[in-house]
């Protein structure tokens, strides 16, 4: 492992983690992994449990596995471990309060004492926890407990942060926070890896990585991981997960010859294609 030039590609070649599974047989996690991140990426891992996202997960954010093989060159980010936000925030917190959590997470990266308190009112303010800084655990919500502790792996402003399936327990409110707080992350020129098996998350201007028993089978553009190429079924369903109901949809016109491609993903694209259907248009085209 070598590397940590700002502007370098974190590159994963042959990379492999064997395993067994619950038969004593040998079950790699991984197996013969290539893929390359930019510094402010944002990129999908996607796939369904038992494919190797979690344990990608660990690895990209720093957390090296037993019986890795291949190599591994983390670039931009660096040869200190990369925050990652974890599906059950409670097994990440270890301070008394959110003010207190961003606080130790401050120290730990030995930020200078002089810019940890004006760090961590940023990061509170970010998050929406600044009147909430001081309560202890059992007053915040799951969501709540999420910010948190997206808050404290955020504000030491680390080029990579990783979300492993971090809104897979939340109501849709608090999903939304939390996603909303990601973007703003991104913006802020941090690179993202958000894990998920939510494919109503995906927006089509980012990159998709596919995961199937430990191999990545797809690594594209996340419109063309929905619905393929024209008369080819989605690629997603090759990864076992369930393709949403509208992309279902949205396939289902396009044999009819009522859309072309490309088809729509985000809501915005949907209510145009739904605004040229009111017009009567006889092909519809959100473009």
């Amino acid at each position: 492992m070598s590397g940590n030039a700002v502007d370098e590609q974190m590159v994963l070649s042959g990379v492999s983690v064997a395993g067994t599974n619950e038969f004593g047989e040998k079950d790699d996690r991984l197996h013969n992994v290539n893929l390359t991140i930019a510094p402010g990426e944002w990129l999908y891992l996607v796939g369904v449990n038992g494919s190797g996202k979690t344990t990608m997960a660990r690895l990209l954010a720093g957390l090296y596995e037993e019986n890795l093989m291949g190599t591994v060159n983390r670039g931009f980010a660096g040869e200190s471990a990369s925050p990652i936000v974890l599906q059950q925030p409670k097994a990440q917190l270890f301070g008394e309060s959110p003010r207190e959590e961003v606080r130790f997470a401050l120290e730990w990266r030995e930020l200078a004492p002089g810019s940890v308190k004006a760090r961590t009112a940023e990061a509170l303010e970010m998050t929406g926890l600044t009147e909430l800084a001081d309560l202890p655990w059992e007053k915040l919500s799951g969501g709540q407990l999420q910010l948190a502790a997206i808050a404290a792996s955020a504000a030491s402003r680390t080029p990579l942060i990783v979300f492993d399936e971090v809104t897979s327990m939340l109501d849709d409110a608090n999903r939304k926070i939390v996603l909303e707080t990601a973007e703003h992350i991104h913006r802020s020129g941090s690179a993202v890896v958000w894990v998920t098996q939510r494919l109503d998350e995906l927006k089509p201007d980012f990159r998709v990585a596919a995961l199937a028993g430990g191999r990545i089978i797809f690594d594209g553009n996340v419109r063309k991981f929905l619905y393929g190429e024209t008369g080819h079924d989605s690629l997603c369903q090759s990864s076992g997960l369930r393709v949403p109901y509208l992309a279902t949809l949205a396939m289902q016109l396009r044999q009819l010859n009522q859309l072309q491609d490309p088809l729509p993903v985000t809501a915005e694209e949907w209510r145009k294609v739904m605004g040229h259907f009111a017009g009567a248009d006889s092909t519809a085209r959100y473009t």
